[in-house]
């Protein structure tokens, strides 16, 4: 793989601004996300640390591999950590031309001009704060824009909770403008268009150009990473600490001899466009504890996670990437959906139905999608080829009367 350039990210957290945020694990958070853009060289939280609401949050965030700088506050009322984190990020800005990205988590208005200066000097600028009038400012100063209060809106009550259940994921029931299929079709081209592997979080950026509400958590994937490897049409490879995404193989233009009225010809076109199951019975058996889970899951990512470990409890060789997959293909299916638990809380569940309407219902799902394909490219389909591909008990006439023959 050609050398790539790693993003040096630099992070400076107002620690007295944004309290409630770190209350929630956001700053572990944070460092989950930016691992994924590049390598971060410098970590600063500034705060008067003797504080009851700050000290008690001292370890987590020097486990994080935080330096903590201990602002005094000579006079009360006045907040001295914002000056010393501006003075700081300029003169790092400055001293550290190799630093290309800064990261300023803070809730302060007066931060404005900052954000501004780091722009002029060809720095990305990532900003994380709360949805205020701080955030519309500099939105347009920043390469993103992180809320923290998504962190906690999901949330029925920020003291009862296990800690399991505080993940800033947005609303399981939100709904994205991009459909899958779109976001699918738009990182394929824009990987086409590029003779090198693209750093995965310019892949990102690139989809919320298109769309800035893109979240890949909206389709049940925790990280972008995730989403990225249950594309088989895609490649994820690593350098350093930075993810890199390649076309797989190269995608040609589909000629006519390409797909053969064969059950082998229909099952490779679907494989190229990531419509077709794998593994007909892995897929049942996770179907199974799918719709048995009870667990109250407030989010997709924590649904998966504990999906995977009770499948691969009842099979080992069952592993995550299945388990994503088959998760995906449920919310293909709109088999994904939230209802309320105990507490009011939204829990995710998959729609129940016998194993022979599920089946029956994804031999439909495959045959729809054979007949969208066949609206750009010679296809010949034949009933008694599909048939071959079902897992239903569904007949060879009912076949034809869904795709006119």
């Amino acid at each position: 793989m050609t050398q790539q350039k790693t993003n040096r990210i630099a992070v400076f957290v107002d620690a007295e601004n944004v309290t409630n945020w770190i209350k929630h694990d956001g700053v572990r958070l944070l460092m989950e996300e930016l691992n994924q853009l590049g390598q971060i060289i410098i970590r600063r939280a500034y705060g008067v640390w003797s504080k009851p609401n700050l000290a008690m949050h001292q370890a987590a965030i020097n486990q994080a591999g935080f330096e903590l700088i201990h602002c005094y506050h000579p006079v009360t009322g006045k907040n001295t950590a914002d000056i010393q984190m501006t003075v700081d990020v300029i003169e790092c800005a400055w001293q550290l031309p190799n630093i290309s990205c800064f990261v300023l988590v803070t809730g302060d208005s007066d931060f404005t001009p900052v954000f501004r200066r780091l722009r002029e000097m060809d720095k990305d600028v990532i900003g994380v704060g709360q949805h205020s009038t701080l955030s519309e400012c500099v939105k347009t100063s920043c390469t993103r824009f992180i809320y923290t209060d998504d962190v906690i809106k999901t949330l029925a009550s920020n003291d009862v909770l296990p800690e399991t259940l505080l993940a800033p994921q947005p609303l399981p029931n939100s709904q994205a403008t991009l459909t899958l299929a779109k976001a699918d079709e738009l990182v394929i081209a824009h990987l086409k268009a590029s003779t090198t592997p693209i750093n995965a979080s310019q892949i990102k950026t690139f989809l919320k150009q298109h769309a800035a509400d893109f979240d890949e958590k909206h389709y049940g994937f925790k990280t972008f990473t995730d989403y990225l490897n249950a594309n088989d049409a895609i490649e994820v490879s690593k350098s350093g600490t930075v993810n890199f995404a390649s076309l797989a193989k190269p995608i040609q233009p589909t000629k006519k001899t390409d797909v053969v009225a064969s059950a082998e010809g229909y099952k490779a076109l679907l494989k190229k466009h990531n419509a077709l199951p794998d593994h007909a019975d892995i897929l049942k058996t996770i179907y199974k504890h799918a719709v048995a889970l009870k667990d109250v899951c407030p989010d997709p990512a924590q649904f998966r996670t504990t999906l995977f470990g009770l499948c691969h409890k009842t099979d080992s060789n069952i592993s995550k990437t299945t388990v994503n997959k088959a998760f995906a293909y449920f919310m293909v299916m709109g088999l994904v959906h939230t209802e309320k638990a105990k507490g009011g809380l939204d829990a995710v569940r998959v729609k129940k139905m016998t194993l022979k309407d599920f089946l029956l219902k994804s031999d439909k799902l495959v045959i729809a999608k054979l007949l969208e394909l066949g609206k750009t490219q010679a296809i010949d389909l034949k009933a008694k080829e599909i048939k071959k591909l079902t897992l239903s008990t569904i007949s060879k006439d009912s076949i034809k009367k869904l795709i006119g023959e």
